[in-house]
C-alpha cells in the first residue's frame, strides 16, 4: 500500500511541475459533459485538479503510514478523503479565478456563416467586392462574392453564405428575406 502513496505523490509532484514549467495548458484535459463544441465552463476533471487530488492521495497516505498508523483502511480513506477535498479546492479556485479570466476563442468564433456586414467595395456580376462587418467588438473586412453571381451595389447590406478558402459568398439581405417569404 506505501509503494501505491508514494507512487501517486511522485507521479503528481513530478507531472504538476512538467506542466507548471514546461507549458501545457491546464483547461485543455477534461471530461466532455456532452454540452456539444462550446465551452460550456469548466469541469471537475481538469489536469490541476485530477494532479492535486493525486499528489494530496499519495501523499497524506505515505504521511500516515510512516506516523505508525496502523488500520489501512483508515489511511486509505483519509487519504482518499484529503485528495477528494484539495482537488474539489483546486476546482473551486480553477473555475472562480483561472477560468473567469479565460477569453481564449472558441471554434465557433471563426465561424462567419450567418454573420451580417456591409459591402465597402461593391460587387460586380462574378467579380469579387469587399465586406466589412464587426466580430467580437472588432471592424473586420473580407472579401466577398454573389452567390448568384448578381452584382450587389456598395452599401448594400448582405449576410454570409458560406467561407471558402478566404473568400466570403454572400446575399444581400433584401434578397435572403425575399427568399423566407416565397417559402
Amino acid at each position: 500500500m506505501m509503494t501505491l502513496f508514494a507512487i501517486c505523490f511522485w507521479a503528481g509532484l513530478t507531472l504538476t511541475l512538467l506542466v507548471t514549467f514546461f507549458g501545457g495548458d491546464l483547461s485543455e484535459f477534461h471530461v466532455d459533459s456532452g454540452g456539444g463544441h462550446g465551452h460550456g465552463g469548466p469541469t471537475v476533471f481538469n489536469l490541476s485538479s485530477i494532479l492535486a487530488s493525486m499528489t494530496v492521495f499519495g501523499g497524506v497516505g505515505y504521511m500516515l503510514g510512516t506516523v505508525g498508523m496502523e488500520n489501512s483502511l483508515w489511511i486509505l480513506l483519509i487519504a482518499i478523503v484529503s485528495g477528494v477535498l484539495i482537488g474539489w479546492l483546486f476546482f473551486i479556485f480553477y473555475a472562480k479565478v483561472i477560468y473567469k479570466h479565460d477569453h481564449s476563442m472558441k471554434e465557433s468564433d471563426f465561424d462567419l456563416n450567418g454573420q451580417l456586414g456591409q459591402l465597402t467595395i461593391p460587387i460586380h456580376g462574378k467579380a469579387m467586392g469587399e465586406m466589412k462587418f464587426v466580430l467580437q467588438g472588432t471592424k473586420r473586412t473580407v472579401s466577398a462574392k454573389s452567390d448568384n453571381g448578381e452584382s450587389i451595389p456598395k452599401g448594400a447590406k448582405v449576410v454570409i453564405l458560406k467561407m471558402q478558402h478566404g473568400v466570403a459568398t454572400v446575399m444581400a439581405i433584401k434578397d435572403a428575406l425575399g427568399d423566407l417569404d416565397g417559402e
